[in-house]
């Protein structure tokens, strides 16, 4: 099935779905717009898999099984109960809040590192950071930065074309299990050390379970919060007054960051597979199908949200799906919601005013799942 281009905006395409086309079937393709039955199909892991691996290429599956376990991205329970269970160690409130002097000055950092009035937001700040927080996160030396970076947008291009690059997965996980066994000589404060200890009924992660987390953090916890940093500045720009909204009410900062999640969801779709037939919106997903769930046409949904085509900072009732729904709702996202937060805050801290040009369609990255840019020039006033 042909799904428009997203170097054009998708939410008219979006509206005119779920208006005319909510649930549309198109041999073993499924794309579902609406917001109750893409929770309905997220929330129901004993219909809609997660587990890809079972529907690939016997070989390839073989390749990956070798390099990495699956990670808990793509594992239904009871195995994927199993493995967050172990993982949500590493994730608690504490954990993440303790993360917030770190991230403060990472961000702080880079702001005064950039001394131009007009720049690239994404080179200077909405991509570096994310990074830097996940390699120390994670305990990896921070030359290794650039490394990341480019296994991250690589990451990121093969999840929006489902694809697999076999020599990626290979690298990485090369690379991941030589830390692991260096951590596991000489534990450390960092994630990696702390998954190498962490323990639930007498059960550890494997070394295969630990690299490909360490590989799934690295892929989500960066495009993601990059993302979500750039539509954050974006948005705000076109919105007159937002910005100084929230320079006059730090207070709504974090209200401001779940709109930008719902209104420009970094994540725009994500899939599952359907084990049996099953019935959305009276069209028969058969056995087999791949199902792409909108999240970002979710969260515009008319029938939730009021004035969902417009951007609310305070927005009182903020139901949005940005980061997922039931069993598979995603694990980093205090982590991504604390580091969009501490930027808002720092750039309304620092500048009287910052203002992206808008950007060229070009600069968006050419993916029907995530949404972000490449390049994002901004303005700052001192």
């Amino acid at each position: 099935m042909q799904i428009p281009g997203f170097r054009d905006e998708p939410f008219e395409w979006y509206r005119n779905m779920r208006n005319h086309s909510p649930v549309v079937k198109d041999g073993k393709t499924v794309l579902v717009f609406k917001y109750d039955d893409c929770k309905e199909i997220l929330g129901n892991f004993r219909v809609f898999s997660s587990q890809f691996r079972d529907f690939m290429d016997r070989e390839v599956a073989a390749q990956l099984n070798l390099m990495a376990a699956p990670s808990i991205l793509i594992l239904d329970p009871p195995k994927h109960t199993k493995m967050r269970n172990l993982v949500n160690r590493a994730f608690t409130p504490k954990r993440i809040q303790s993360y917030d002097g770190e991230i403060r000055k990472i961000a702080e950092t880079l702001l005064e590192q950039e001394k131009n009035t007009q720049f690239d937001l994404v080179t200077s700040l909405s991509y570096p950071l994310p990074v830097l927080v996940i390699s120390r996160i994670l305990g990896v030396p921070e030359d290794q930065m650039p490394k990341f970076k480019e296994w991250s947008d690589k990451l990121a291009m093969d999840l929006g074309r489902m694809g697999v690059d076999l020599a990626l997965q290979k690298e990485m996980s090369e690379y991941f299990g030589k830390l692991i066994d260096e951590r596991r000589r000489n534990l450390g404060d960092d994630l990696i050390s702390l998954l190498i200890e962490s323990e639930v009924d007498g059960e550890r992660l494997t070394r295969q379970e630990i690299t490909g987390f360490s590989i799934l953090l690295l892929a989500a916890g960066n495009e993601t919060t990059t993302n979500l940093i750039g539509n954050s500045i974006l948005t705000l720009s076109e919105y007159s007054g937002s910005y100084q909204m929230l320079k006059e009410k730090p207070s709504l900062i974090q209200s401001a960051v779940e709109e930008s999640l719902r209104y420009r969801s970094p994540v725009q779709s994500t899939r599952r597979v359907a084990k049996e037939n099953y019935n959305i919106g009276g069209t028969e997903i058969s056995k087999g199908d791949f199902v792409s769930v909108f999240l970002g046409s979710a969260n515009r949904d008319e029938d939730i949200f009021t004035d969902p085509e417009n951007f609310i900072p305070d927005r009182k009732e903020n139901r949005h799906i940005a980061f997922g729904e039931g069993v598979h709702f995603c694990l980093g996202a205090p982590l991504a919601r604390l580091e969009a937060k501490i930027v808002l805050e720092a750039v309304t801290e620092k500048y009287s005013d910052l203002r992206a040009v808008k950007p060229s369609p070009d600069d968006r990255l050419d993916s029907d799942i995530m949404y972000g840019y490449r390049k994002l020039l901004v303005k700052r006033e001192n």
